[in-house]
């Protein structure tokens, strides 16, 4: 046992996190801080440490409380990693708190790098860019905050400053991550690409493998090298497979189940004729299309834009945004965190069967009033429409027309062999793990499917979308769109390429395009190595057998 000289615990946690032994850190910091409360770096080290060793509620704890001891001039120090807490367990609102009252005293590189970053993550991309400039400003070779800030220019639309910025990132250090960021910033050519420099790229694990295969693929298609490109691609989905842990097909399927069995279609009316675009007259409760008024008091009316990742959600948001009335708040965690809060389930996991089974019993008043709270350092005070574009909100439908009877739920619906391999092409980390393997691609859409056709069953006004149909006809379906969403028509609409605000999605770069036709079709030109991808989706009954 340690004497209890603050000291020499000081010095044994500071050794101990060194060694990456950070539990036992966390407990000799613990130890110096009930032996002299007054010592703020006893405060730090707990904080820190256990930030590192991802307990992130007692980070975030230790380090408020470090924050309280501290004078004004040191509480800095506790905020900026408090921030980074915040940030990753989804409190936004409370992020973007810590992260503004510290930004009056940040004076390193670093500290701006990371209050960029947690601003860019809360939606807030306008607000992230000066930090990620001024982290640039004082550290030039500082490769991550290079590669930050090629990311907020690519989300507001400067593609050139984007690819610069990238270009310094790789320059700066190794940086995988920028390397696929550069390759998905615009189309490259024959005379203009990175192919030879990508297969040189030190790679420092998994991930980096995977990201640089990424890189390759996207490149080499780009340049119609095709067969190459498939290698590169089918060899980065194998790796990010791996090293993301893959994919519990058996979880997602118990989930289903427990959405079907604890939400039973409730009476909203019977369906007419084929559902698309055509407002519907649901029975009382069920959520007519609401004038755009906004709701109770100065709230402003909730629209979610749900579907599968690629499916062409950006775009309809970038439709609708650019009505006068309509905010794009972006892609928020919070509705399933405010589930996951009110159900009190203990389970690790944001969203499984023990959450949706306690959920059903939640009181979804409180949801949505977690949910608003959460969400009201975006609203802009003025729109009288807020989009949420989370694509897999549609695990929630049930709970959302719960939570806010008078939200819009538009579902955008697109072939899904494109829609797959769009997302088969896109490594998306560690969130959406289905997306890797194309047995998983083809289990996680017929999961998919079956719980939107449950969903719709009892609640015939969530809105179809199909955007081949709004590719085809513009027009029309945007103002038939508008329409059902209960919003004037203003040509604005038919322009989404010219939208104000920013795009923090993988589609950043195509939305910035007149509305087209590119992407319709694309994963024939992999149609060999998407075969059994297409196999199993026929005989599912998703694709017709003459297809």
């Amino acid at each position: 046992m340690l004497r209890a000289d603050p000291d020499v615990l000081l010095a044994e946690a500071l050794r101990l996190r060194r060694a990456g032994r950070l539990t036992d850190a966390i407990g000799v910091a613990r130890r110096l801080t009930e032996t002299d409360p007054r010592r703020l770096d006893g405060w730090f080290v707990w904080g820190t440490s256990a930030l590192a060793a991802g307990k992130l509620s007692e980070a975030e704890q230790v380090l408020g409380e470090g924050a309280l001891r501290a004078s004004p001039e040191a509480r800095v120090r506790f905020l900026v990693p408090r921030a980074r807490a915040l940030t990753a367990l989804g409190r936004a609102a409370e992020a973007v708190a810590v992260a503004r009252e510290a930004l009056p005293g940040v004076t390193q590189a670093t500290d701006f790098n990371t209050l960029s970053a947690v601003l860019s993550q809360a939606n807030l991309p306008e607000e992230a860019l000066p930090l990620s400039e001024k982290a640039v400003a004082l550290d030039p070779a500082a490769s991550d905050a290079w590669n930050n800030l090629g990311s907020l220019y690519q989300f507001l639309g400067r593609m050139a400053e984007a690819e610069t910025a990238y270009e310094r990132a790789i320059a700066s250090g190794p940086n995988a991550a920028a390397h696929l960021a550069l390759a998905r910033v615009r189309k490259w050519s024959a005379t203009d690409n990175h192919v030879d420099r990508l297969k040189t790229v030190p790679l420092i694990g998994p991930l980096d493998e995977a990201r640089i295969a990424y890189a390759l693929f996207k490149e080499l298609d780009d340049l119609g090298r095709t067969d190459e490109a498939w290698e590169a691609l089918t060899r980065g989905a194998t790796v990010a497979k791996a090293a993301t842990g893959g994919w519990d097909a058996a979880q997602e399927t118990e989930t289903v189940a427990a959405w079907q069995l604890s939400f039973p279609p409730r009476p909203y009316g019977e369906r007419a004729g084929v559902r698309g675009l055509t407002p519907v007259s649901p029975s009382p409760g069920a959520g007519a299309p609401p004038s755009p008024t906004g709701g109770e008091g100065k709230k402003p009316r909730r629209l979610f834009i749900v579907g599968l990742p690629r499916s062409g959600t950006t775009l309809v948001e970038r439709i609708l945004a650019a009505h006068s009335h309509v905010q794009a708040l972006g892609e928020l965690q919070t509705f399933g965190l405010a589930v996951k809060r009110a159900s009190q389930s203990p389970t690790p996991h944001l969203l499984d069967a023990d959450t949706v089974r306690r959920s059903a019993d939640a009181d979804p008043a409180e949801i949505a009033a977690l949910y608003d709270t959460e969400t009201a350092f975006l609203w802009d005070g003025r729109s009288r429409v807020t989009i949420d574009k989370l694509p897999h909100n549609h695990d929630y439908c049930g709970l959302i027309r719960r939570a806010f009877p008078d939200a819009t739920i538009v579902h955008v619906r697109r072939d899904p062999m494109d829609s797959l391999f769009g997302a088969y092409r896109l490594l998306f980390a560690h969130a959406h793990k289905w997306s890797y393997a194309l047995e998983d691609l083809a289990a996680h859409y017929d999961h998919y499917r079956r719980l939107m056709a449950h969903w719709q069953a009892g609640d015939p006004a969530i809105i179809d979308l199909s955007l081949e149909t709004l590719i085809a006809s513009p027009e029309s379906e945007i103002r038939r769109l508008l329409s059902v969403c209960g919003l004037p028509f203003e040509p604005a609409c038919l322009s989404p390429h010219e939208a104000k605000g920013a795009v923090a999605t993988a589609s950043s770069a195509q939305v910035r395009k007149p509305i087209n036709a590119e992407g319709v079709g694309v994963w024939r030109r992999y149609e060999r190595g998407l075969k059994p991808l297409h196999d199993r989706l026929q005989a599912l009954g998703y694709i017709p057998s003459s297809t």
